[in-house]
């Protein structure tokens, strides 16, 4: 990359169209643009509109790995990513997968991030060299001495970031790099790209719905639809046409009016002194936590707090150290994970961790067939919240083919449609686009209407402030705060939590 001119294109995408298999549309369609050294790059756009499967082009990953069928030419570097084999592909294009998980292969941090490094047969030193300077960049230089297993999503998120600034790349594409982290880890991510931008001259690809965090470092801002581009320009201008479009297509209305506390129905769920520990390492001391129908409960804290952890015990995945956790008036201990799934739905922070069936109405239908509902009334739900998801069209399409936002959406609509009195969400919003995260907010709001008990992990203040009745903030295992959104953010600020609170909260 060193002898290329900082203004020289170093991709170029001509007439690229790419079919997956079967398909009768390219998720591709016609893309022509080109990127020059030291661009820092936002692409946006409706979540299945061909975002990551463009980056996947780029990076080499299609046609190299991903199967379909490609028209047209990529070049990086001023070579065709059709001729250049992936492993050389991978030291010019870094490419951090929405999906960490899918991208992470060893078990522990340090290997991870030495993982590339050692494969480029670099010198010891080297690569010790850039392991510390990788992880201090992902400001993740404290999870080191950690096991991939034990890392919360966020965690490693940061990790899948070190690994590839461990590869030294010219071009490094970030798809949604901050979908699992908080505010403050966001805040770090976003401060990495501008030291990258400012001092490494680094090409930067991120894919973000964030748009007011990430505009402010961008050169360009280009916007996806149906595959292909229909916006590119300076970052301010372009997002003021893309959220008009977005408006006259009739955003949907977020949210409703919150219940007053004397019209929930009675406590669905109660935690008394919960601890909860592995390996010696103690992940939550001493819950105390009720909830009621009616409700809608927002849990945020930092990366690694516990949320998830949390999460587990109220579906029963994880059992009480010490303490109790009652679920409809009964003991998790005594029940089965199934038992309680009947009461309490859940929605992973993971969607690939709940994919079970080989299509998508199969998957919408999973959990009505395991409970025994009624075909004809399955079919109605499933049908319905399909619609309403915009997933119909790929009723027939494997889940796994879907998108990282599509899937998130499928978790949902497997477990609406067996109408469970209890919600528990973790992270929900992720990957979703303006109009899908205001249709599901919404959505979240009808069922608190209907008497439902909605808690759900976020890290979206204002979502959390416009929509819950409270917000339970974790730290360290225990819950700092659990109060009403305004008292609960008043409390926060006192406390020197800023990057948590809602645009705006004085």
């Amino acid at each position: 990359m060193a002898d290329l001119p900082k203004q020289a294109p170093v991709i170029r995408l001509s007439s690229l169209k790419f079919w997956f298999p079967g398909a009768a549309a390219p998720a591709i369609d016609d893309v022509s643009l080109e990127v020059r050294a030291g661009e820092v790059i936002v692409l946006t756009g409706p979540s299945g509109c061909g975002k990551s499967t463009l980056a996947m082009a780029i990076g080499g990953f299609i046609p190299h790995v991903i199967e379909g069928r490609l028209e047209g030419v990529a070049e990086v570097c001023g070579k065709t990513t059709r001729d250049v084999p992936l492993a050389e592909m991978a030291t010019m294009v870094g490419i951090v997968q929405q999906d960490p998980e899918a991208q992470l292969c060893t078990l522990a941090v340090e290997d991870e991030v030495a993982f590339g490094p050692e494969n480029l047969g670099l010198p010891a030193e080297e690569v010790r060299r850039r392991v510390e300077a990788s992880l201090a960049a992902a400001e993740a230089s404290h999870l080191r001495g950690r096991g991939i297993y034990e890392l919360s999503g966020g965690e490693k998120q940061r990790v899948a970031i070190a690994s590839m600034l461990a590869m030294s790349p010219g071009i490094l594409i970030l798809d949604e790099p901050t979908s699992s982290l908080d505010p403050e880890a966001t805040a770090d991510i976003f401060r990495a790209i501008r030291r990258l931008k400012e001092r490494e001259n680094m090409t930067i690809l991120v894919i973000e719905h964030k748009l007011d965090r990430i505009a402010g470092l961008a050169d360009r801002m280009i916007v996806m639809e149906q595959g292909r581009v229909i916006f590119d320009g300076e970052p301010g201008a372009t997002t003021h046409r893309y959220v008009d479009r977005i408006t006259a297509a009739s955003l949907p209305q977020a949210f409703a009016t919150r219940k007053s506390a004397g019209s929930r129905a009675g406590e669905t769920i109660r935690i008394e002194g919960l601890c909860f520990g592995y390996d010696g390492h103690e992940v939550l001391r001493g819950i105390d936590f009720t909830a009621s129908a009616g409700e809608i409960v927002g849990i945020m804290g930092r990366n690694g707090s516990g949320k998830t952890t949390f999460l587990g015990h109220i579906t029963g995945i994880n059992k009480p150290g010490k303490g109790t956790v009652r679920v409809m008036g009964r003991d998790t201990r005594r029940l089965k994970v199934t038992e309680i799934a009947r009461h309490a739905g859940f929605v992973f922070q993971n969607p690939n961790h709940q994919i079970f069936e080989r299509t998508v109405r199969s998957e919408a239908g999973f959990a009505c067939k395991n409970f025994g509902y009624p075909a004809e009334k399955e079919r109605i739900a499933v049908e319905s919240i399909l619609d309403r998801y915009d997933l119909s069209r790929y009723s027939e399409r494997h889940p796994l083919k879907l998108s990282f936002g599509e899937k998130r959406r499928l978790n949902l609509c497997s477990v609406l449609p067996y109408d469970p009195q209890v919600l528990i969400l973790d992270e929900p919003l992720v990957g979703q686009d303006m109009v899908n995260a205001a249709r599901m907010t919404r959505d979240l709001c009808n069922l608190r209407a209907d008497g439902k008990t909605v808690i759900f992990v976020t890290h979206d203040a204002d979502v959390a402030y416009q929509c819950c009745d409270r917000i339970a903030f974790f730290d360290a295992g225990q819950i700092l705060v659990d109060d009403t959104p305004g008292a609960a953010f008043r409390a926060l600020a006192e406390l020197g939590f800023e990057d948590y609170l809602p645009g705006g909260f004085a």
